[in-house]
């Protein structure tokens, strides 16, 4: 069950990395200033869902103790700031944002109380393990 867990959490982390490192030119929208998408920000619940999920995942496969919120926190404030440092190379050609590396911080944090109460369903359900 470990296995099957970091599978996902590895997998999940490179559709992150692809999500965020397709360069412009095969992105389908060009989203204008305009559109409405940019008026309310829907692009940063974006990311923060994305981070939530990364953090969920990353936590199941960690043993259980301090260490590994500290771990999922590093780890997700790294892949933040990677991915949008990365987004700003000419071959990528997109706009790496610190407003989008925040939010994506905000997903890491609310990642870890939706962890706690997902853990607790699960063993109200007897599917922890």
């Amino acid at each position: 069950m470990m296995r099957l867990r970091v599978v996902l959490a590895v997998l999940w982390t490179i559709v992150i990395l692809v999500l965020c490192w397709t360069p412009q030119a095969f992105l389908p929208v060009n989203e204008g200033t305009e559109s409405l998408t940019h008026k309310l920000h829907l692009d940063k619940f974006v990311h923060a869902g994305i981070f939530t999920v990364f953090t969920v995942l990353w936590l199941r496969t960690r043993p259980a103790g301090k260490t590994r919120y500290l771990w999922v926190l590093l780890a997700g404030t790294a892949l933040a700031a990677i991915t949008e440092i990365v987004q700003n190379l000419p071959i990528i050609n997109r706009e790496g944002e610190f407003e989008d590396a925040m939010a994506d911080f905000a997903g890491v944090l609310f990642g870890f109380p939706l962890f706690h109460w997902i853990e607790q369903k699960l063993k109200v359900w007897n599917l922890s393990k």
